[in-house]
């Protein structure tokens, strides 16, 4: 094994040894300089590569050798009579003692070794968490890319002692990052989504006819709202003047719907790593209906198309721990559902002749959905999302002309009022969390019993309303009733 004489770090390398296959191998940092002194008078130096070091020479006993350019090479010091004096293998590298000082510098808390190996740096040790690793490689490619990474050479060079020109050329050099992270962060994040909607609906309208026993009219005010107003009366009103009947239908009703909606998923990933929660399931959603008829039998043939679309509670998010109690997310969440709002429904029949042909209901999907980045810190909460919408719509239809007589007018327009209310809030609340004991953990259904055929049949329950019946009383007095009860 050779032996190797650091000079990255000392300025004077010196060799006590001498002879035909000595060898000393000696580490020079890019663009600088290392004095080698020799124990004997050197008469003639060989460079083999003087592109990447220089050797030069002041006394017969002293060598400076400076670094040019990354790579490696040898040098061959010979006596007065030819003899080999020693063998030099250089690799110029980069100098890492400026890096190591940032290191320790910047990420005080860290033990992080910095090698070279083929002009690249390689980052071992450990740090606390995933910030001061990124942190690290940071420092890294600033050192890449600053001074220490350029090589001075010769471009153009004049004649008669004029000056040389040099240029800088960029090392293209990589990191490779093996620290390892003391702690594994972890975090859970719990999302609440939430939702109330109330809706009020009136309608008052009125639908009639003429008649004089032989012939007459009849109207119908139309439906408005997406088909608001119901076609069939709650009442009727008849009267006569002379031989005419008047008679007009009442539509009246009044509706108010309240609906409440919440989901709170949660999900646990490792710092730095992407986390997927998906609940739900596939709607079968008519697409297009063609029908057609046989050419001889006139029996008709149906071909549908069928969507598939999903609905349920989904959570994507990626966290990242910037430091003690910091937590950067990178939020996705939706909850959806099958409605019947703002639903289509295709009428029946086969023409006049061949009615029974089956007719499609087209449901719309109710989605909330939410995207983005925040940081928090653990424990904290955020409103990430937020909506109060309030829609008023109000439609007045009647029979022309009729409908703008002064109080008859009444019995000839319907009046439509609808009103919908929502206010949906959407929040994330990050926690750092370790794992626990398997027994700390709970399940939904702890404390879960269910009952036996007699109280089943006889007293009409489903469950039991205390615990299991192997868990032990509880220490202790206790008024009113003790434990747990499933409702």
């Amino acid at each position: 094994m050779v032996p190797t004489a650091e000079a990255a770090s000392s300025s004077v390398v010196r060799i006590t040894e001498s002879g035909p296959g000595v060898k000393k191998r000696v580490n020079l940092g890019l663009n600088k300089a290392v004095v080698v002194d020799l124990p004997a008078d050197a008469h003639d130096i060989l460079v083999a590569d003087p592109e990447l070091a220089d050797a030069i020479t002041r006394t017969s006993r002293r060598i400076y050798l400076f670094g040019k350019a990354v790579g490696q090479t040898n040098i061959f010091v010979f006596g007065s009579n030819g003899e080999e004096i020693v063998s030099l293998d250089v690799a110029v590298e980069r100098d890492v003692a400026g890096l190591e000082a940032n290191l320790r510098r910047f990420i005080p808390d860290s033990d992080i070794k910095v090698e070279i190996v083929s002009d690249n740096v390689v980052l071992t040790g450990s740090v606390r968490t995933p910030l001061d690793s990124n942190r690290a490689v940071d420092l890294a490619r600033a050192f890449l890319k600053g001074g220490e990474a350029t090589t001075r050479n010769i471009t153009v060079q004049g004649d008669n002692g004029d000056g040389d020109i040099f240029a800088e050329a960029r090392q293209t050099s990589q990191i490779v990052n093996l620290l390892t992270i003391e702690g594994e962060d972890q975090v859970t994040l719990k999302v609440t989504v939430a939702e109330v909607s109330r809706q009020v609906l009136k309608q008052l309208g009125f639908n009639g006819s003429v008649s004089d026993g032989e012939s007459g009219i009849s109207y119908r005010n139309p439906a408005n709202l997406g088909d608001a107003v119901n076609v069939f009366a709650n009442a009727a009103i008849r009267g006569s003047i002379g031989g005419t009947t008047i008679t007009s239908y009442i539509n009246a009703m009044e509706q108010a719907g309240v609906m409440r909606t919440l989901a709170e998923p949660s999900l646990t990933a490792i710092s730095g790593q992407e986390a997927k929660f998906y609940v739900g399931g596939e709607f079968r959603l008519a697409g297009v209906q063609e029908v057609t008829a046989d050419d001889e039998t006139g029996a008709p043939t149906i071909e549908r198309e069928v969507n598939d679309v999903e609905y349920g509670i989904r959570l994507n998010f990626k966290p990242v721990v910037l430091g003690a109690g910091r937590i950067s997310l990178q939020i996705e969440t939706d909850v959806s559902e099958p409605t019947y709002e703002g639903s289509v429904v295709t009428g029946n029949g086969w023409g006049s002749a061949r009615p029974g042909i089956p007719g499609n209901t087209f449901l719309g999907i109710r989605r909330r959905e939410a995207s983005t980045s925040v940081e928090l810190p653990s424990g904290g909460s955020i409103v990430i999302a937020g909506l109060v919408q309030d829609n008023i719509r109000q439609a007045l239809s009647g029979v022309p002309g009729a409908s703008k007589i002064p109080i008859i007018g009444t019995l000839f327009r319907s009046k439509d009022f609808q009103r919908n209310e929502t206010e949906l809030v959407i929040i994330a609340t990050p926690y750092l969390v370790r794992p626990v004991a398997r027994s700390a953990l709970s399940r939904p259904d702890d404390n879960f019993n269910a009952a036996n055929d007699v109280e089943s049949f006889f007293l009409g329950r489903v469950n039991k309303i205390y615990g299991r019946p192997q868990a032990g009383v509880p220490v202790g007095r206790y008024h009113g009733n003790v434990g747990f009860i499933y409702k």
